[in-house]
């Protein structure tokens, strides 16, 4: 008992982050407006945790995610789908909006690369692309794109591997779970999108 008492108190961070992104996934994929308040506790906890791993992007990222939870919490709650003023409801990213996230993700990827080099941080290749598709993701699931949650499969794979060699064997067992919920997201968002 004593070992777990002492794993459990150095790791605590670890704990609370794993905890509080798993709830705040949950609620995302029933598309409930809480979860972007579990986003920002999530985040304030996985960028102190993220600081002492030296994963900078990872850690940046967590005060982007607090940034696009208001974002995202406003637009669930307010936004509007056009200019007949609907609803946000979950559909498919329109076709037309491919090139841009594409240029978008370019510029994005080439400006964190710069900055997580500059900030001396570590694998910074793989820390720039988990950070450059994790924002990219986060705008999809503000907007209610039904995309978000390949592009979070695509990240989460990534990311399994990145905490695993980082020895953040917790995080990366919540990235594998998070890779199974996105899963799910996707296809309980697809059948929502195919009925609007």
């Amino acid at each position: 008992m004593q070992p777990f008492l002492h794993w459990i108190q150095a790791n605590y961070l670890e704990i609370l982050g794993f905890l509080t992104s798993l709830y705040c996934v949950w609620l995302n994929i029933r598309a409930n407006i809480w979860a972007w308040f579990w986003a920002i506790v999530s985040s304030a906890i996985s960028a102190i945790f993220f600081y002492e791993l030296r994963l900078l992007g990872d850690m940046n990222l967590q005060f982007f995610f607090i940034a696009t939870a208001l974002y995202g919490f406003w637009q669930w709650k307010f936004g509007k789908r056009n200019s007949k003023m609907e609803n946000l409801t979950i559909v498919f990213l329109p076709k037309h909006l491919y090139k841009w996230l594409l240029i978008a993700f370019l510029i994005v990827f080439a400006l964190t690369y710069q900055l997580l080099a500059w900030l001396k941080g570590d694998i910074l290749f793989w820390d720039t692309l988990t950070t450059t598709l994790s924002i990219l993701a986060t705008w999809l699931l503000a907007r209610k794109y039904v995309e978000n949650w390949l592009v979070w499969i695509i990240a989460d794979l990534i990311y399994v591997g990145m905490y695993w060699y980082k020895t953040a064997y917790l995080y990366a067992l919540l990235y594998a779970i998070f890779l199974g919920m996105a899963s799910k997201g996707f296809w309980e968002w697809r059948k929502e999108a195919m009925r609007n």
